[in-house]
């Protein structure tokens, strides 16, 4: 079976592409390297050598709308993260610019860190537990 040696990038439709572009890169340290408007409507897309993310308004994107994790489609996107001081450092920054989160939550499948963005995309941190054997 071929392999996928990772996720290429996430593209979230959002109902102001400038507002989540400004959040994810704060949040992120990435930078703005697409800025267009296309048959579709707004695009822009933010990026590091780790991670890209694209976020795009479409013509009939009512603005208004909000994320919404029981309608088929995205129920959440998570990040994995090497461990606890990982998650202690995320927590630290998530508080530093205001972003409401759950805290470090641990349970069977490991621990979490859950925040929303402006649209209201629910978002992790996530540290699976140790591997036994």
């Amino acid at each position: 079976m071929p392999e996928v040696p990772g996720v290429g990038h996430i593209v979230l439709s959002v109902s102001d592409v400038k507002r989540s572009t400004e959040f994810y890169n704060e949040l992120f340290g990435t930078q703005t390297v697409k800025d267009v408007e296309d048959e579709f409507g707004p695009f822009m897309v933010s990026a590091s050598p780790a991670l890209m993310i694209g976020f795009r308004t479409h013509g009939t994107t009512n603005t208004a709308d909000s994320f919404d994790p029981a309608r088929v489609g995205l129920d959440h996107f998570a990040f994995h993260v090497g461990g606890r001081s990982d998650l202690e450092a995320w927590k630290a920054l998530l508080d530093e610019k205001d972003v409401s989160h759950s805290g470090i939550v641990e349970d069977p499948s490991g621990l979490h860190l859950c925040f929303k963005d402006p649209d209201n995309i629910a978002l992790e941190f996530y540290c699976p537990p140790p591997q036994e054997g």
